[in-house]
């Protein structure tokens, strides 16, 4: 049933956007070779419509995949929890996120400053980015809100009562997803954090798999995802949907408390607040990319290596590029020339060894190569490429896109200057685990 369940789920999720894709890549092939059509404005409108159908059908299947890998390794997955600012660390990156996605409705962020709480962030980023992301394909008009509130509930967990004999209460966290969308079908509801579930919407337009990860990722971090089925957009025609993540745990800092703390460091009267939970780690800033850096692209696909290049050429035009088909040929290569930056496939086809990208980039540390060094795979090899020597990684597909591809460079960038590597105990930047743009 299980199989069945999933074979009929892949059938009606992949099939539909590849077919789309396929229809709209035929149509754009049939006008390319026509100078007539491509000059003139109604019919490069046609163009640029199907290639947009082309863009959102892949970036549909490629979104399934990747939260299909995560499902499916979610016994590896290791929750991280840290002091985190939820505005600061979460909010207003992923606002910026969906601003440079092209969200056409307004974003609203509405947390109070300095709400300090436990998290994994890497998860908690994926849990609201997730939401959001839904939010986008189905609101018309209107706001995609993200929002933090501190609530006072009972203290099951405590046997004291107060001097009224009634449960103490505590400080409890709620993270909301809010739009002005269509809203969630009625008969959709049940079934809408199940692994598998078909679109969500009455158009067809998105899938639940990615609910599914979220609730689960929550559950990990002792919180709890639901659908609030008394929201109101306030909007009219536009019922809306609110998600809401109650974390289930009290703030370890929030406004009246910092405000407090500022006070009480002006007069010198002490808080009984642990230090550790109130230092929060800033991460480093975004620097411009250099002018000229030389690049060398280790994959056996001679196409993703191709279109690397391109996209590569359009961010930074002066750099030069080199590729290799495996690591046995970028083993060679370091050996005749010095590269900046290197960026290593995991698995390639080869005719010798066979080397792993992990193993050519440990092999590439013992030779004394001090290069900047991502990893690439579409399968999650994060920890090898890092246990390894490297100095990032990132998920493919890699950005594509100008403004996405140059902010992930200037990233990886960042973190790699921060310290000389040696190939052990450099600073590690992650597209995955980061990127949901911690330093936007």
């Amino acid at each position: 049933d299980r199989e069945r369940e999933l074979n009929e789920f892949l059938a009606h999720e992949v099939r539909n956007p590849l077919a789309s894709a396929i229809a709209a890549l035929s149509f754009v092939s049939s006008k390319a070779g026509d100078p007539t059509i491509i000059s003139s404005l109604n019919h490069r409108s046609d163009i640029m419509a199907d290639i947009q159908v082309i863009d959102s059908s892949l970036q549909f299947v490629s979104e399934l995949l990747r939260n299909m890998l995560d499902l499916s390794r979610e016994e590896q997955v290791k929750i991280n929890m840290a002091p985190t600012d939820l505005l600061k660390d979460t909010f207003e990156p992923i606002a910026s996120i969906l601003f440079m996605r092209g969200a056409q409705v307004d974003i609203q962020v509405d947390c109070p400053n300095h709400l300090i709480i436990q998290a994994d962030r890497m998860r908690l980023k994926q849990i609201i980015l997730n939401l959001a992301g839904n939010s986008t394909k189905f609101v018309q008009q209107g706001y995609i809100r993200l929002r933090a509130e501190v609530r006072d509930e009972c203290d099951n967990n405590s046997m004291e009562k107060d001097q009224n004999h009634e449960k103490k209460t505590k400080k409890g966290v709620y993270l909301h997803v809010e739009d002005s969308g269509p809203g969630i079908p009625v008969e959709k509801r049940n079934r809408m954090f199940a692994k598998f579930q078909e679109s969500l919407d009455v158009l067809n337009q998105g899938t639940g798999i990615g609910l599914a990860l979220c609730r689960n990722l929550s559950e990990m971090m002792g919180g709890e995802l639901y659908l609030d089925d008394s929201f109101d957009s306030g909007i009219s025609g536009c019922l809306g949907t609110r998600f809401t993540l109650r974390l289930n745990q009290s703030p370890l800092q929030f406004e009246a408390e910092w405000d407090a703390r500022n006070n009480a460091a002006a007069t010198g009267v002490g808080l009984n607040v642990p230090l550790e939970n109130s230092a929060i780690v800033g991460g480093v800033g975004l620097t411009e990319l250099p002018e000229f850096m030389s690049v060398l692209f280790v994959d056996d696909d001679m196409i993703i290596r191709k279109m690397f290049s391109r996209s590569l050429r359009r961010v930074a035009p002066a750099w030069q590029v080199k590729e290799a088909c495996n690591g046995e040929t970028a083993l060679r290569l370091v050996e005749e020339e010095t590269f900046d930056l290197i960026f290593m496939d995991y698995y390639m086809a080869s005719v010798e060894k066979q080397l792993l990208g992990s193993e050519t980039v440990r092999l590439l540390r013992a030779k004394g190569v001090r290069s900047i060094i991502c990893g690439l795979s579409a399968n999650g090899k994060e920890q090898e490429f890092l246990d390894a020597g490297a100095n990032g990684f990132m998920m493919k597909p890699f950005p594509a896109k100008k403004d996405e591809l140059k902010l992930e460079l200037e990233k990886l960038l960042c973190v790699a200057s921060a310290s000389p590597n040696d190939g052990g105990g450099s600073p590690k930047y992650s597209m995955e685990r980061e990127q949901y743009m911690n330093n936007v």
